[in-house]
């Protein structure tokens, strides 16, 4: 399956109010004087302590495996 395939496949299996959040964050790309990023900029110390506090949480036993992680956001998310 091709990545256009898969991202047809993954907006149709959303919810009407998903898709519509999707289009228009798409929209606000190409028609943004500025490109829209919906990730916050992090310097060095920011990306270090949120490092230091994922280490705490994991070594708690707070962690979640990976793929376990990935199912419940893509159920979440209508995906699967």
């Amino acid at each position: 399956m091709s990545t256009l395939d898969a991202t047809v496949s993954m907006l149709e299996a959303m919810p009407e109010d998903a898709r519509l959040k999707v289009f228009k964050f798409t929209q606000q790309l190409f028609t943004s004087e500025k490109p829209a990023n919906p990730f916050v900029s992090l310097n060095s110390d920011d990306i270090l302590s949120d490092l230091s506090e994922s280490r705490k949480q994991f070594s708690e036993g707070k962690g979640i495996d990976m793929e376990d992680a990935l199912n419940e956001i893509g159920k979440q998310h209508g995906f699967l």
